[in-house]
């Protein structure tokens, strides 16, 4: 049996989004596209469900106009459908008619369905359960109607895929560093960059050897392999056409400083880590662990911590709590099962370590390793040197480079 669903997932800034929007004009060119609805957590018409069905209705109906009046017979029949659950609305407004259809001798080509951004529809719940409504309605639809899944691979809907009533009819395609996306990454930048150089207003007073292959091979590394980090650089480096673009790229490498609020960098990147971060339950605790990766990892020249397992032994919590932490950053930290972890975006500790970017999710230096070296010397005293291996060794290793920071 063909899957009836293909799930497309890979962290935050990954190009999702990109590949969602491509595959809907091939699917457009050929005569395949039956609907498309693209969640967006910023617009509130498409942040919920509310409108999913009937828009999902609307679209079919243009694409199969035999659908049509199959479908606004279910209206008028029920003119108070759309107030109903989304398993009633999908039976009614879209299998029931499609059915009808092809009752009537209707044999139809292959269609697709496509949904973006499943993360950002507002309630983890209503993810799930959007999930598991799709596979009832349309696993047995008489049509060939194939639906294309986009999301973020975020715990409960790592679950929801892998449940009895979904798994047998699914697919997945994981949007992951096997596919090695920085020649890709590397290729958008020079490409968008020359356009930036032929089409801007001021680009007479642009060197023609500007930038160089160095700066942009170190802006490809920084991506850490997320389209995210690499387009919003383009639209800002290019977007004012009253600012010069190297000197806007010379923003983004802190060589100049911006010229005001207005000027900043990566409102993009902000606005995607706060809505990872603010969906966190426990956000002290996690932002205990992300100091750790950040900021001892970076500042402590000793043995450095990258399990769960260490993280958890050092601030002397219960096997697994640090993995139960992380499993709700799925979309910029990734674990393996090992324990290792890796941070996915390399800009998320510029984030964090800014208080005017990250606000209430800043990450104090003084503060972390203020904390850490105290941690350290508790461990020193109970000799908890051993077992998975403590990350502060010794005050002698600790402290110096703290005095040092903070001279």
């Amino acid at each position: 049996m063909d899957p009836l669903i293909l799930w497309l997932y890979g962290a935050a800034g990954a190009g999702k989004s990109a590949i969602a929007h491509s595959l809907d004009e091939i699917c457009e060119n050929h005569g395949w596209h039956l609907a498309t609805f693209f969640f967006w957590k910023t617009a509130a018409e498409r942040s919920n469900i509310t409108r999913f069905v009937a828009t999902i209705a609307y679209q079919i109906s243009r694409a199969i106009p035999a659908s049509r009046s199959h479908i606004e017979a279910a209206v008028d029949d029920d003119p108070m459908i759309f107030h109903q659950s989304v398993d009633a609305q999908l039976g009614k407004l879209i299998i029931e008619p499609l059915h009808r259809l092809h009752s009537t001798g209707f044999h139809s080509k292959p269609f697709v369905i496509i949904i973006d951004g499943l993360d950002e529809c507002q309630g983890t719940d209503i993810q799930s359960g959007l999930v598991k409504s799709l596979v009832a309605a349309f696993h047995d639809s008489p049509l060939r109607i194939r639906i294309l899944i986009a999301s973020r691979p975020e715990v409960h809907l790592q679950i929801t895929f892998s449940t009895s009533s979904v798994k047998p009819h699914l697919s997945r395609l994981a949007l992951s560093g096997e596919y090695s996306p920085q020649n890709d990454i590397y290729r958008f930048l020079e490409d968008s960059i020359d356009k930036i150089k032929r089409e801007h207003p001021l680009a007479s007073y642009i060197r023609s050897s500007w930038p160089s292959a160095e700066v942009i091979r170190e802006l490809t590394q920084k991506s850490s392999g997320q389209f995210i980090f690499a387009s919003t650089t383009v639209k800002y480096i290019g977007a004012d056409p009253n600012q010069l673009p190297h000197r806007r790229l010379d923003v983004i490498r802190r060589l100049q400083p911006p010229r005001g609020e207005e000027d900043l960098p990566y409102c993009e990147l902000n606005s995607l880590y706060n809505h990872v971060l603010s969906n966190v339950h426990d956000i002290e605790r996690v932002k205990q662990v992300l100091g750790i990766l950040v900021i001892v990892n970076a500042r402590i020249y000793v043995t450095r911590t990258k399990t769960t397992d260490e993280i958890d032994e050092f601030f002397s919590w219960q096997p697994g709590e640090t993995k139960a932490c992380l499993n709700q950053l799925a979309s910029v930290v990734e674990c393996d099962e090992n324990g290792n972890i890796y941070l996915l975006h390399a800009s998320l500790s510029d984030f964090l370590l800014d208080p005017f970017r990250s606000h209430q999710f800043y990450l104090c230096r003084e503060s972390t390793l203020g904390d850490s070296a105290a941690l350290g010397l508790r461990h020193r005293g109970q000799r908890k040197l051993g077992g998975y291996g403590v990350l502060i060794l010794s005050s002698q290793q600790i402290i110096p480079n703290l005095q040092h920071f903070l001279s």
